[in-house]
């Protein structure tokens, strides 16, 4: 008498088994490569912060390396009135070139002056209700928008006009400037050989949590002996 032959293929428990398995590998490539997205994003985000940062303080500290700049010091320095004069009207003030504004700890708007063809002035300052760094100028940070006259509150309050205005320095849809300080470095002197600490803090717009600090200290081009 002919057997038949008896197949069987996976029963439900088995195949139930099966499914919670291949789920969890799954489940578990799915969280990896999320995890190295969120990663890379993170290290782009980072990067995109600190470069920001550090090329708008490597815009300041040039500035600020220039402040009192005259080619007519050195004759003013030999007797030259008229050349003492101009030189004077350039050199850089710890008084009279740095505001402390409302509710601030430190200076936290500069002025600086030096002669470039022509004299040249400008001011940067940073704005604690928007948290942005801005500058004053025609178009950017152009520098025939500032009155090199202009006393140090005027300079760092004044409004926008029909001409000039304050322009941001850093896009705000990615960056915001938490605190910005120049202060007179320790050891240096307002009539002597003089140096700015700046600091600049700064985090993400949309990711606070990712922030960075940087601080620089910058010798004074002419002291103010």
């Amino acid at each position: 008498m002919l057997k038949r032959n008896q197949q069987s293929g996976f029963s439900v428990v088995e195949m139930l088994v099966s499914l919670v398995a291949g789920l969890v590998v799954v489940a578990g490539a799915i969280s990896l490569f999320t995890s190295v997205m969120v990663s890379g994003n993170t290290t782009l985000m980072l990067s995109r912060l600190n470069q920001d940062v550090q090329s708008i303080t490597d815009i300041m500290v040039r500035d600020i390396q220039r402040a009192g700049y005259h080619p007519s010091a050195a004759q003013g320095m030999d007797g030259n009135a008229s050349a003492a004069s101009a030189a004077q009207a350039v050199l850089f003030s710890t008084t009279d070139d740095l505001y402390t504004s409302s509710g601030a700890s430190a200076p936290d708007c500069i002025r600086i002056r030096y002669w470039d063809d022509e004299p040249v002035t400008r001011i940067y300052r940073f704005d604690q209700a928007s948290r942005e760094l801005k500058c004053w100028g025609k178009n950017g940070c152009d520098p025939e928008g500032a009155d090199i006259t202009d006393t140090i509150s005027n300079a760092c309050t004044k409004s926008s006009n029909s001409t000039s205005k304050w322009y941001n320095l850093i896009a705000d849809q990615e960056i915001s400037v938490d605190s910005l300080s120049f202060t007179l470095a320790s050891g240096a002197s307002a009539t002597g050989m003089r140096a700015i600490d700046l600091a600049i803090s700064a985090s993400h717009a949309t990711r606070p949590a990712l922030s960075m600090s940087l601080q620089r200290q910058i010798k004074l081009r002419n002291d103010g002996y």
